[in-house]
């Protein structure tokens, strides 16, 4: 199985990376193909696939934020077009709408969501729309303004959902496919302080990670703004380490268990999801530092923690039963990992 290492190529987030690492993954074992694939490329830290796993797309994490695309072969990764300006700055994350015909960005730096048209061929277009958030959240170091840190498609209601860790909302857009603008629906307002990161989708509700507050927020997506949010779990108790600050979260296949990859603590979070009853049942330590991305292979069988300031991808195996992940022993040393993608 292929898989795809975003990393910094920028000092002082781990060893810098010469650009993303290509690498084959078997049974948590790591074997690295190419590590200076999209070599020349600043910071292309998160990244994404058309849903024909043709072509790849990086965010570049830089002041004059840009996206590209990239077609992965056999004898390694060619440019597809022109990287295009996503019109905000430091590009955090990125997903490929479910029609395939555009590429939704979200930079945290400026506060800013965007649109690409992506052509036939997978190459990518001028910007369509490019939507600034505003306000502010209550903690004045990290929320004076707005930082968009994810956007993803609901796929069953369409809505495109941005995820604000700056004014503590989900907010929920229309694409008009044929123009490749957005228009706002409503506005997902969460705990005010906790700084909504990542969330992922089991139909019909989201479990947004804070990493203000270290919570899952349960949300429903058939209920109104002012009613979709329905619990709130925390994903570390406090035992005298410190605080927490949840980078990532996924769902195991079955939907019967969440992972969160805990910062600082430097620890992986299991909690049990049955709908909105969500109950922390484990901690487990990530074996390296700062993990920045987890990514479970498709059966869910194996847990890989990418420990950006460590430099290390880090393999664990999944209890079936309990859902909690036992290290493999298997470590890659690779700069900076700050992205895990199959493809």
């Amino acid at each position: 199985m292929r898989a795809f290492i975003g990393a910094a190529t920028s000092a002082g987030q781990g060893s810098p990376a010469a650009g993303v690492t290509v690498a084959d993954i078997d049974t948590g074992v790591v074997t690295p193909l190419d590590e200076s694939a999209l070599a020349g490329v600043d910071d292309p830290m998160y990244l994404a696939l058309s849903p024909d796993g043709r072509v790849l797309y990086a965010v570049h994490e830089t002041a004059a934020g840009a996206v590209s695309a990239w077609v992965p072969g056999d004898d390694g990764v060619r440019p597809l077009g022109v990287p295009r300006p996503t019109g905000g700055n430091g590009p955090c994350h990125l997903s490929v709408h479910p029609s395939g015909r555009h590429l939704l960005t979200a930079d945290y730096g400026s506060g800013s969501i965007s649109v690409h048209p992506i052509g036939p061929d997978g190459a990518l277009g001028e910007a369509t729309h490019v939507v600034q958030h505003e306000g502010e959240g209550a903690d004045p170091d990290r929320q004076a303004g707005p930082h968009a840190h994810m956007i993803v498609t609901d796929p069953v209601r369409g809505h495109v959902l941005a995820a604000d860790l700056g004014t503590d909302t989900v907010y929920r857009y229309r694409l008009d496919e044929a123009t490749g603008r957005l228009s706002l629906d409503d506005e997902i307002r969460l705990a005010p302080g906790s700084g909504p990161r990542h969330l992922v989708l089991s139909e019909p509700y989201a479990y947004v990670v804070t990493e203000l507050a270290s919570t899952v927020t349960v949300l429903d997506l058939t209920a109104p703004a002012a009613d979709a949010v329905v619990a709130d779990v925390a994903t570390h108790v406090d035992d005298g380490r410190g605080p927490s600050y949840p980078s990532a979260i996924r769902l195991s296949p079955d939907g019967r268990f969440l992972y969160v990859a805990n910062r600082v603590v430097d620890d992986i979070a299991v909690l049990s999801a049955d709908g909105p009853a969500v109950e922390l049942v484990a901690t487990v330590p990530c074996g390296g530092v700062h993990p920045r991305d987890i990514e479970l292979d498709p059966d869910g069988r194996y847990l890989y923690v990418a420990n950006q300031f460590s430099d290390q991808l880090v393999s664990f195996r999944v209890d079936q039963r309990t859902g909690v992940p036992e290290p493999t022993g298997q470590v890659l040393s690779t700069p900076s990992p700050s992205s895990v993608l199959f493809g």
